[in-house]
């Protein structure tokens, strides 16, 4: 396998095409071998958590009607999780990811700014699905390097897009993931380099996703459900042999960073590739809301501990980057539950009153109640220079500061969230996550028999036998 590092390529752009080109070679020439096993374990925890959080949504209002029409639209080789059906693969992969989506709490890598399980799973879980009826079977081995050409590649995609990207009011998952799908999904099928990057090109076109949550709708959740679905149609277009722009990536007009907002450097691309492995950083997520107000709810946790209360409290300044004042610093306006997740002040609120922000405190009742409503409009956001100066690596950083009734102030930071670089989350506690959130669809006992196979995945000589679980 090619290692590519930072140094070799100094400060030179790739020519046209070479950016396109080494990623895709890089995915398609994976082997299970290169990968280091802490890597692979990562990645079965990643595997496990996106189950979980695709259990729960799956019994969601977006994950039941994404269930309900991936049934309309046809019938097909693919499960439909936690609904008992099956449907074409490419609709069952858009429920599936919107499932996984529907409640704010699956992985996400920090710098990457995408949510890679929630794209790359249902994609490759898909096509096992499919591959099982032509009498195919696909190892748990296989789908652990197809996960990984996707998250890392995907990741390293959304590290080049820089802070410009996002900024310019596009969701990540839905834009990067579209590309990260199609190579998990084009690795799965073992596609060549040359296929691969056409695999690619057709991702890469398909990519949308505008981040317009602040009223509220379900279309964020849509965006990784389209983006596995689109992942699974470019892996078998290029498989077919359905061409695309081999310059995709990196093209000056029409290219996906030339035309995306996008402000980051090429070379974050493929810095290291191949030895350092960014899919290792993928963080999980023990609060329920946007990954941008994290910080923001350990910060109430923080503050409470020192004796905040909502009755003492006068005001609440957020100091973030501006990536989390676009995401989630403005005036909360009860509307529905995405409109909730994506609000910081509403997170503060619900923690400074309940001490947390998981699933409970997203519940109807909460999202109108009358004294979170007017604790929230107590939280001011503003945009931390030095925060700010940090760039993507402190985009989740966040100081928060209590002025307290008596004029007296409380202040806390906090750098990364919980379960982001350096704040790992324990295996075991990933484990009960897993185990909590699935109980809302299956048994106890098959919930552990799904846990069981999703961290033994390389001792699957078939992957179905994990679909199979899943979709009853």
């Amino acid at each position: 396998m090619t290692v590519i590092s930072l140094e070799a390529k100094a400060d030179v752009v790739p020519p046209a095409g070479d950016l396109t080109r080494l990623l895709a070679e890089w995915a398609a020439n994976l082997s299970y071998d290169d990968i280091p096993e802490r890597v692979r374990a990562h990645i079965r925890l990643c595997l496990l958590d996106t189950l979980g959080c695709g259990l729960y949504g799956s019994r969601q209002e977006s994950g039941q009607i994404a269930g309900r029409v991936a049934q309309r639209i046809g019938s097909g080789p693919a499960l439909v999780w936690s609904h008992g059906a099956r449907s074409d693969i490419a609709s069952a992969a858009m429920a599936n990811g919107t499932a996984v989506h529907s409640f704010e709490i699956d992985d996400v890598h920090l710098s990457g700014q995408i949510h890679p399980g929630s794209v790359t799973v249902p994609a490759v879980m898909a096509l096992a699905d499919q591959l099982a009826t032509e009498g195919l079977a696909s190892s748990g081995e296989q789908m652990i390097v197809a996960l990984v050409a996707g998250y890392e590649v995907g990741i390293r995609i959304g590290v080049a897009a820089g802070r410009g990207h996002g900024l310019s009011g596009f969701h990540p998952t839905g834009t990067i993931g579209a590309i990260a799908a199609a190579i998990s999904a084009a690795r799965f099928l073992g596609l060549d380099a040359n296929t691969m990057r056409n695999a690619i090109a057709l991702g890469s076109t398909q990519a949308g996703g505008l981040y317009s949550t602040r009223t509220g709708g379900m279309t964020k959740r849509f965006h990784a459900g389209r983006a596995a679905s689109s992942g699974v149609l470019s892996a078998l277009m290029a498989h077919e042999g359905f061409t695309g722009a081999h310059d995709v990536l990196e093209a000056s007009f029409g290219g996906f960073l030339s035309s995306f907002g996008c402000d980051g450097s090429i070379q974050n691309a493929i810095a290291g590739l191949g030895e350092e492995w960014l899919c290792a950083d993928v963080g999980f997520k023990v609060f329920s809301t946007c990954a941008s107000a994290q910080t923001i709810v350990e910060g109430v946790q923080q503050l409470r501990a020192k004796g905040l209360t909502a009755e003492c409290l006068q005001r609440l300044d957020v100091y973030s980057s501006s990536i989390s004042v676009s995401n989630v610093g403005w005036r909360y306006v009860p509307a529905d539950l995405v409109a909730a997740q994506m609000n910081g002040g509403y997170a503060a609120a619900v923690t400074l009153l309940e001490g947390d922000a998981f699933v409970v405190q997203y519940d109807d009742a909460h999202l109108v109640d009358p004294a979170i409503v007017e604790l929230a409009g107590k939280v001011h956001f503003h945009i931390d220079p030095l925060i700010e100066a940090g760039g993507l690596g402190l985009r989740h950083a966040s100081r928060v500061v209590a002025t307290l009734t008596d004029g007296r102030t409380l202040e806390t930071y906090n750098e990364q969230r919980l379960g982001g670089p350096g704040r790992a989350i324990p295996a075991d506690r990933i484990e009960q996550k897993f185990l909590n959130l699935a109980a809302a669809a299956c048994s106890a006992d098959k919930a552990e028999r799904i846990r069981d196979a999703a961290l033994g995945l390389q001792e699957l000589d078939n992957v179905t036998a994990l679909s199979r679980l899943i979709a009853e």
